[in-house]
């Protein structure tokens, strides 16, 4: 009897340590799966600077939106832009005063994106952009530096393009954007800013960077691998 309860006890016990790392290998897995699942609705903020000529100047809008990605596929956001900057191209004298023309454009804009395109190393869309604001243009007294002749109105635009995302890292990667930017309402008839643009920045996936934070807890949790691996896989991976 004695010898047949100690056979039991070491049966119950061998089968209980089997079991085991097949519980913890499970519960790993889902585990992961829960990380790594597409989210239906993902918050971005983006700073943004759109790069224009405007008869051989170079000018810069600069602005940011915020918004949400929809699984994986659709952005929509709301963002503000601006620029204030001289036309050198209107260098000119008033009553033999040296003068120089400002533009002073501000807007809010809905931002849509529609991603067409999105693997491990590359990311391509297809941005459209409504805007509504104002439109300022004013002379400049270049010795005096007083504001004259003011121009202004509400303005309503539209910028259309590609974008393209180049990410060496999963979370870190190199944007770009080529469109085209129209105004559709402009008062300010002597300063037609419709023609090409680009922008080039950084682009951050907050989102993978905390999904590899909670990957890499998650490995050390049920010692898979070691930490150093762990780290160079998740972000070389």
């Amino acid at each position: 009897m004695k010898h047949l309860l100690t056979c039991l006890l070491l049966t119950i016990f061998s089968n209980k340590v089997v079991s085991q790392p097949k519980l913890l290998k499970k519960q790993f897995l889902k585990d992961s799966v829960e990380i790594a699942r597409t989210r239906i609705i993902r918050p971005q903020i983006r700073a943004d600077n759109r790069v224009a000529f405007h008869k051989g100047q170079r000018l810069t809008l600069n602005g940011f939106d915020a918004g949400v990605l929809l699984k994986e596929k659709l952005r929509i956001a709301a963002g503000y832009y601006f620029l204030n900057d001289n036309l050198s191209a209107y260098k000119t004298n008033i009553d033999g005063v040296p003068a120089e023309r400002l533009v002073a454009l501000q807007y809010g804009s809905i931002n849509t994106e529609y991603v067409y395109l999105n693997t491990r190393f590359i990311s391509l869309g297809l941005p459209l952009d409504f805007g509504f604001g104002k439109n300022a243009l004013s002379y400049k007294n270049i010795n005096t530096g007083e504001n004259f002749g003011k121009e202004s109105g509400a303005v309503f635009l539209t910028d259309f393009g590609f974008s393209g995302i180049f990410k060496p890292i999963r979370w870190i990667g190199v944007r770009g954007i080529v469109g085209y930017r129209k105004f559709i309402i402009s008062p300010v008839k002597s300063f037609n800013f419709d023609g090409v643009f680009y922008s080039i920045g950084l682009s951050i996936d907050i989102r993978e960077i905390i999904k590899d934070v909670r990957m890499y807890h998650l490995k050390k949790k049920y010692k898979r691998g070691d930490l150093l691996s762990n780290a160079v896989d998740l972000i070389t991976d």
